[in-house]
């Protein structure tokens, strides 16, 4: 009864003129990606056999949340994955439900089949790291820091960043009061390594700037008074 009333809705549908998408689960796989950091993330790319890819930059994509999708192009296929500077990365690869592989590199390729389920767990740690030691003269400075990851960072001096990732950061000062504003602070951190860097500011410029005023006034005073005594009286004016 029940599948005879299905055929005929499916016939009054059709004969209406609706279309109805269908696709078989026979005729499908069942892909899942998820990502696992404690500081940043990488980016992936999912390649299928005829060519197309998916990736973590694709609009609508959950970076942290996973990605799941319905495949229908089956064949050979590979993720590939680009971990953040100065991160590794690790790949758990679940078929069916099941742990199968841990791969260690940052690319697995595998057979998709109709029915298959797969989850890739990508997982990011920090391996080639450094710190950074950061001081000022004034002290109690506040800083913020750029690198090369998506991170922000602000502190005030002195201050010693542990377990950085390796690459070039930025450090930025503000402009304080009787301060030349300095310029962009920029050093490499090297892995394995306790690097440092030092900031003198120039201070006390507008007083400095008052002080020459000052004694440019004198200086100009006294010349006029000894230019004016050396005159005769009917030069005077």
């Amino acid at each position: 009864m029940i599948q005879r009333l299905f055929v005929i809705l499916t016939l009054s549908l059709v004969t209406s003129g609706f279309a109805i998408p269908y696709v078989s689960a026979g005729t499908q796989a069942a892909i899942k990606i998820e990502q696992l950091s404690a500081s940043s993330f990488g980016t992936w790319t999912l390649l299928s056999a005829n060519g197309s890819s998916r990736t973590s930059k694709d609009k609508g994509v959950d970076v942290t949340g996973g990605f799941t999708a319905a495949l229908t192009e089956f064949g050979q296929t590979t993720l590939t994955v680009t971990a953040p500077a100065g991160m590794s990365v690790s790949i758990s690869v679940y078929h069916g439900g099941d742990l199968v592989k841990e791969v260690t590199s940052n690319q697995y390729s595998f057979p998709l089949y109709t029915n298959d389920n797969y989850r890739f767990v990508i997982k990011y740690s920090l391996s080639r790291t450094g710190s950074l030691g950061v001081t000022s003269e004034p002290g109690q400075l506040r800083f913020r820091m750029k690198g090369p990851t998506s991170r922000n960072y602000s502190a005030v001096t002195p201050f010693t960043f542990k377990e950085l990732p390796a690459g070039k950061y930025s450090l930025y000062f503000p402009k304080t009061q009787d301060c030349l504003q300095p310029a962009v602070q920029t050093i490499d951190v090297q892995p394995g390594q306790r690097n440092t860097t030092n900031v003198s500011l120039t201070c006390n410029v507008a007083a400095e700037e008052n002080v020459d005023r000052s004694r440019v006034s004198k200086r100009t005073l006294f010349e006029y008074v000894q230019t004016r005594e050396t005159k005769t009286r009917g030069q005077r004016k």
